[in-house]
């Protein structure tokens, strides 16, 4: 039972130490527009949070504003608000800020971007890219160019598998249980320890000592 109870609360502060403070959620990839990392049917883990959290090569999820409440992956962050992308015909990267964007995520053999491009990105935005630019270019690219997402939007951002946490769920799931069994067994041997030595009965009344009589004469 102790060792259930040492357990139970070990994971209990661990959980309250790594957890994020928005927590976890997650959700599946209904397309290849981020393939190879995450194809179509790939399980996204994702931490709950605003902007303020996300960089550049962080794959964000965004709400969606249909029906309410709805998120959905917006693509990898490639520029944020201030910075200038660009892109020419025949270039083996986008450029970022006039300088090569290393973008080692990219299906092997494809492109950067299907067209050419040049945008500064307005302060509170940013621009999302799907890895697989072919797949994801109509959503990726209204009227042609790179579309910006307002920072506002952001759900969140993707993180590895967070099995920390399914450990931590486990060893809570084991610590209730040992906790009970211990107690249910300890429980158990009180019982069969008062079986075996049961408390003497107590009499329903006392007596009191006679007193003595008189003596004649007095």
């Amino acid at each position: 039972m102790v060792f259930g109870v040492a357990m139970l609360v070990a994971a209990l502060v661990a959980i309250g130490r790594l957890m994020p403070s928005g927590g976890y959620d997650g959700l599946r990839m209904g397309d290849e527009s981020m393939a190879p990392s995450s194809p179509r049917g790939a399980a996204l883990w994702y931490e709950l949070c605003g902007a303020e959290r996300v960089h550049r090569g962080d794959v964000v999820v965004l709400s969606t504003g249909q029906p309410a409440g709805a998120v959905g992956v917006g693509g990898r962050v490639v520029a944020v608000g201030g910075d200038r992308l660009s892109y020419q015909v025949g270039d083996r990267t986008l450029m970022l800020n006039g300088n090569p964007l290393a973008e080692p995520y990219l299906p092997p053999g494809s492109r950067p971007s299907v067209v050419a491009f040049d945008v500064q990105v307005p302060e509170g935005r940013v621009v999302a890219l799907g890895d697989n630019r072919a797949v994801a270019y109509d959503h990726d690219f209204p009227n042609g160019r790179p579309g910006t997402f307002n920072t506002a939007d952001i759900r969140g951002r993707a993180v590895p598998k967070p099995n920390w946490l399914l450990v931590a769920a486990g060893a809570i799931s084991l610590g209730v249980l040992l906790t009970l069994v211990g107690g249910g067994l300890g429980l158990s041997a009180l019982i069969a320890r008062r079986r075996r030595h049961p408390t003497p009965a107590q009499p329903a009344y006392t007596t009191l000592g006679s007193e003595r009589a008189p003596a004649d004469g007095c």
